[in-house]
């Protein structure tokens, strides 16, 4: 089964329509699901990597679970701050430290002996002389199948091509949660795609998405309902990763989000691409959000340079506002007229 579509939300919806209207019915490890099995997802435009519906809109935990990734941690306490649950998830204990299956070690640990430093050397190697068909990264390993794991990756592994001057990525996936998984996944791989692209000075091409199997919980189908009767949303991609080698940049917002995320002073930005400025910024609104800072974060809003967020930061705003006038009904000033709220 093929699904072709331009942006993650005209995926999202063909396949959860197609899901509810004949999806089989299967008995899997966490619940009763709705399964396409085999099933190949193409978006043409993979910059446009984030659901800008209020259900799936969830843009700062997308960028937050990336970044962790990058730094190649597995520490659980990091992707606990934008993933509050993510412990639950995967039935880890209360006393543990470490998400055995956490992505970032297998393909960013290491420094320059990383799965992906090696693969960065064999595409350079490779560009221009042959069109490589080896520059693939391993994440599912043998060991993964050891009984009682709860924290079984569903990627098996990322395979980067190089070819006519683009470059284009397949992920394989051995499961894929259509409403959780597959969005958070479509983002990360994708934002890594780019940064593979622009350090070998390629435009970005396809993503291609294979999943042996695709498919929605009974749990979460009044959530893919409600999703679809949200109808159409207008097409955006994120802006254009800036020209050039990315990787200073992205150790830079590396150290931003640490230091946002664990309230210390952040690294002199001089320097730096207003792009990536604009995603230490938004990990710093929702920082100030959940500290309920009203002023500080409409001050950081009005420093984005990117119009692209502004929807997500006003819904995070206006939400806020909302909370406290709830709280403090005598508070004057401070809510926003609108007549919808997106959540980041």
């Amino acid at each position: 089964m093929k699904f072709k579509a331009v942006t993650l939300d005209d995926a999202l919806g063909d396949i959860m329509r197609r899901l509810l209207r004949s999806g089989t019915r299967i008995n899997a490890g966490r619940g009763r699901a709705r399964e396409f099995t085999c099933v190949l997802v193409e978006l043409s435009d993979p910059t446009a990597r984030f659901s800008r519906t209020e259900g799936r809109g969830v843009l700062i935990s997308l960028i937050g679970e990336t970044l962790w990734y990058l730094a190649g941690s597995d520490r659980l306490k990091h992707i606990e701050h934008y993933i509050p649950k993510y412990r639950t998830f995967i039935k880890a204990s209360p006393r543990a430290v470490r998400a055995p299956g956490a992505y970032g070690p297998r393909l960013f640990g290491g420094g320059e002996q990383s799965q992906m430093a090696k693969l960065l050397v064999t595409l350079k190697q490779k560009l221009g002389s042959s069109d490589t068909r080896q520059a693939v990264a391993q994440i599912f390993d043998r060991s993964d199948l050891k009984p009682g794991n709860g924290d079984v990756p569903c990627t098996t592994t990322l395979q980067f091509l190089p070819r006519r001057g683009k470059l284009h990525l397949a992920a394989t996936m051995r499961s894929n949660d259509v409403y959780r998984g597959f969005p958070g996944d479509v983002f990360a791989f994708t934002f890594i795609q780019e940064l593979v692209a622009r350090t070998l000075d390629l435009e970005v091409g396809t993503y291609s998405h294979f999943v042996g199997s695709l498919h929605l919980y009974d749990t979460d189908e009044a959530k893919a309902r409600d999703y679809l009767n949200e109808g159409f949303q207008t097409p955006i991609s994120m802006p254009s990763m800036p020209q050039g080698d990315p990787w200073s940049s992205v150790m830079w917002l590396l150290e931003a989000e640490q230091a946002i995320r664990c309230g210390v002073p952040e690294p002199a930005s001089a320097g730096i691409d207003p792009y990536w400025l604009d995603l230490a910024r938004l990990l710093k609104i929702k920082v100030l959000h959940d500290m309920r800072d009203v002023r500080h974060l409409v001050q950081v809003k009005n420093e984005m340079v990117s119009p692209v967020y502004n929807a997500f930061i006003r819904g995070r705003q206006v939400a806020l506002q909302r909370r406290l006038l709830e709280s403090q009904p005598d508070l004057p000033g401070i809510l926003l007229s609108t007549n919808k709220t997106r959540t980041l």
